[in-house]
């Protein structure tokens, strides 16, 4: 349970669910995590960015909370300086933080298209690019490697199911936004990819919190178990595996890749 040892990894949108599960994960693989959420979790035992922290804690790992705005430019600036003052240097970015609006096109105003990409593609940009400065003065380490990203697309990246556009288009950006960036910095030594999970049960979405708690299935879900190939739903933790990979030594020659965590929704 080392293959983060001596790392400093930093997790955007690590209150809950799938940012939750990824920061958890490299805490018990031995990194440092600097968990970066908008919610601080004040009013929560569990969920938030301070609970997560603590619970990392509780469990004999090492992690830092600091409260972050990602759709700040002078917020992610002050994010990374925490980072690299808690340890003097980042390894890992997780860019994990968004949010989920299920509108068509006449029923997205322009202010919904504004909100939703500044805080699904354009926040992304902000953290790719200050870790990209960071990164790119480190020493090298094991084959050259100066730093790993790891970026939050969507399967809705890559298919249109009705009525998703904001979402899908972010996404899509995303994943093009990941291959860009593996060109652009593969000479620098920096690994970049991303996950496209599918469907992902948190709890947190409509008639998830009746499935995790009795198996009731609304429409929405059956509909996903149905498309889904794998006889279950996603798991937080099932992201979390793939993050680790793209963020470990194992992963020395994959740049540029779009990693599906969907049960094989879109193998077909």
């Amino acid at each position: 349970m080392t293959r983060l040892a001596g790392r400093t990894a930093l997790v955007t949108g690590a209150a809950s669910g799938i940012g939750r599960a990824i920061a958890c994960r490299f805490a018990a693989e031995g990194a440092l995590v600097v968990v970066a959420d908008l919610d601080d979790g004040e009013n929560s035992a569990r969920d938030g960015g301070a609970p997560t922290a603590r619970a990392i804690a509780e469990a004999g790992g090492r992690a830092i909370f600091q409260r972050t705005d990602v759709t700040e430019e002078s917020e992610v600036e002050a994010l990374f300086a925490a980072a690299r003052q808690a340890s003097g240097r980042i390894d890992i970015l997780v860019s994990n933080a968004g949010t989920f609006r299920g509108n068509p096109i006449l029923a997205t105003t322009p202010a919904n298209w504004d909100a939703d990409m500044d805080l699904n593609l354009r926040s992304h940009y902000l953290v790719n690019r200050a870790a990209i400065a960071a990164m790119a003065g480190e020493e090298a380490r094991a084959d050259g490697i100066r730093g790993r990203i790891v970026n939050m697309a969507s399967q809705l990246g890559v298919t249109a199911p009705p009525g998703h556009l904001t979402y899908s288009v972010a996404k899509a950006g995303i994943a093009q936004m990941t291959r860009q960036l593996a060109v652009d910095y593969a000479r620098e030594g920096i690994l970049v990819n991303a996950i496209g999970p599918g469907r992902i049960i948190t709890g947190y979405h409509p008639g998830e919190a009746e499935y995790v708690a009795s198996g009731t299935i609304d429409a929405a879900t059956a509909y996903s178990l149905a498309r889904t190939p794998f006889p279950r739903l996603g798991r937080p933790d099932d992201v979390a595996g793939a993050a680790l990979f793209l963020a470990s030594d194992d992963c020395t020659f994959v740049s540029g890749h779009l990693l599906m965590v969907d049960g094989g929704w879109t193998a077909y």
